[in-house]
């Protein structure tokens, strides 16, 4: 079966004329974003960013998506189809307090707005479970701050896109912009992307979002069916395990994604992180993980992801009441298993 390597190999010399800008290029846009670069400001061309890329040492262990990303530049640096294609105002940040990273993409007269999923720092995994108990998260309201100072005054047509948590950070941030910005959005694109807390799914703010939005995850999610979103598009996949929430590996037919029916355990999984919320005491996850969090810190280890410290936080979980139990360990499994490899 096809991939994006596939599609870029037939089509990177081919014009926007002859084929129109379509899913497989918004996917490449939301792959290049996890680019281990330095922030900038200004604009670069497709080709100058491209040279950066090709000059970068990426070790695939510690870096995989990234050198898979490296793959796919080297297939289409010096193309056609991409040349007019600028990248500007790219950040790549992580600290202590967050794993941010965004770029916007200038092709004719479309403005696309990228946003980066979690990387192997310890701090993007803080903020995938703050998405249980806290909105805005940290990442969010920088997410938020970024688009709104990225779409312009004369711009018509916006797009705004992502990966992972980067897909729910398209959509959050699309949330909370005024009438004329959110205006000129016309698409929202979630690759895969967890969604919201039954509060955010359910305002008014999400269901003017979701006219915009396209979910797309793998048949067998285990990131984009956590928690409240609705309009699934699932598409096949060729890995397994975690590989399955790599799109590198997801099934393409040309321009188009393979489509076929969400599995049974993505369902459930959606069910156990939806079904009885009521009952959950997002305060009650809140302190315990905070503490767990906290004392993660005091070791220093923000930077590398570690899955033992992880394995220490849920052993204790069995102080939370069953309901509250329930939910985040469907949650954290998820997580876990995004987090080891085949």
């Amino acid at each position: 079966m096809y991939t994006i390597y596939d599609y870029l190999k037939l089509y990177k010399d081919k014009n926007l004329n002859e084929v129109p800008w379509n899913m497989m290029d918004y996917l490449l846009c939301s792959l290049i974003v996890y680019i281990p670069m330095g922030s900038f400001m200004g604009s670069k061309t497709f080709d100058e960013i491209c040279n950066l890329i090709s000059s970068f040492n990426i070790p695939k262990h510690t870096e995989f998506i990234s050198y898979k990303v490296k793959e796919l530049i080297n297939i289409v640096k010096g193309s056609t189809r991409y040349k007019k294609l600028r990248i500007k105002n790219f950040e790549n940040i992580v600290n202590e307090s967050t794993q941010f990273g965004a770029m916007t993409c200038i092709i004719d007269n479309t403005k696309i707005i990228v946003f980066k999923g979690t990387d192997r720092s310890i701090i993007g995994w803080i903020e995938n479970i703050r998405l249980m108990y806290e909105y805005p998260t940290f990442t969010q309201a920088l997410a938020i701050r970024y688009l709104k100072n990225n779409i312009g005054l004369f711009d018509k047509d916006v797009h705004v896109i992502g990966h992972s948590k980067g897909g729910n950070m398209a959509m959050s941030s699309v949330m909370e912009l005024g009438d004329f910005k959110f205006n000129k959005v016309k698409k929202v694109i979630n690759f895969d992307g967890p969604g919201f807390k039954k509060n955010e799914y359910e305002s008014p703010k999400y269901m003017k979002m979701s006219e915009k939005l396209i979910n797309i995850v793998p048949s067998n999610s285990y990131i984009g069916t956590l928690m409240f979103n609705k309009n699934y598009q699932s598409i096949k996949t060729s890995a397994h395990a975690i590989n399955v929430h790599y799109p590198i590996y997801w099934n393409t037919d040309g321009t188009e994604f393979v489509y076929e029916k969400l599995s049974k355990l993505s369902e459930e999984l959606h069910i156990r992180t939806t079904k009885n919320i009521q009952d959950v005491n997002e305060q009650i996850i809140k302190a315990y993980f905070e503490t767990a969090f906290s004392n993660i810190k005091k070791k220093g280890s923000h930077i590398g992801f570690n899955i033992n410290e992880f394995i220490d936080i849920i052993k204790g979980m069995s102080k939370l009441d069953k309901s509250t139990y329930d939910y985040v360990n469907s949650f954290f499994k998820s997580l876990i298993k995004l987090s080891n490899k085949e």
